[in-house]
């Protein structure tokens, strides 16, 4: 990472009034797919979603997820956005998107009053924070997705913007 990139991260982390952690362009530094062992198995979770109610990740066990790791104020997380709304639609009822936000409740309700989610979209700071880490260690970046099968086994971690190729593929390699 040059210095370039790593003051583009410092201004995205102060910008967002989340410390502790930077993001910065992960599509254009490291386009790498992270595959993580099938006995990895997706931690259980408990986040708000933006309407302020608790969910539980138990809430989608037995279906294939995709569990996006993202925040408003990173540009490659709001263009893959769109992706995962269309997949939502596309898979319907085989497959589970979920959206976690690092990021500040108020600005998730924000954007998503404009974006049109179609899929449950939960919030935290620290937690989130964990929960990535616990997917992803030693993360740097947003975004990143898991790829998880049936049975709760992370198959795949995307750092990066993901893309429809890269989508299929892996969805390919779940169903």
């Amino acid at each position: 990472m040059n210095a370039r990139q790593v003051l583009f991260g410092v201004v995205l982390a102060l910008a967002s009034g989340v410390g502790g952690y930077f993001a910065y362009d992960a599509a254009r530094t490291s386009n790498k797919d992270t595959t993580v062992s099938a006995t990895a198995a997706l931690p259980d979770f408990s986040l708000p979603d933006i309407g302020g109610l608790l969910r539980q990740s138990s809430e989608w066990e037995s279906k294939v997820r995709v569990v996006n790791f993202w925040a408003t104020w990173c540009p490659p997380c709001r263009r893959e956005i769109p992706l995962l709304i269309q997949l939502q639609s596309e898979y319907g009822g085989d497959l589970q998107i979920i959206g976690i936000a690092i990021d500040d409740m108020q600005a998730v309700r924000d954007y998503a009053a404009t974006t049109g989610f179609n899929y449950p979209v939960l919030v935290g700071q620290q937690e989130a924070v964990e929960l990535g880490n616990q997917v992803l260690q030693d993360w740097i970046g947003l975004p990143f997705t898991a790829f998880v099968n049936s049975e709760g086994k992370v198959l795949r971690v995307h750092v990066g913007e993901l893309h429809r190729q890269q989508a299929d593929k892996f969805l390919r390699e779940i169903f």
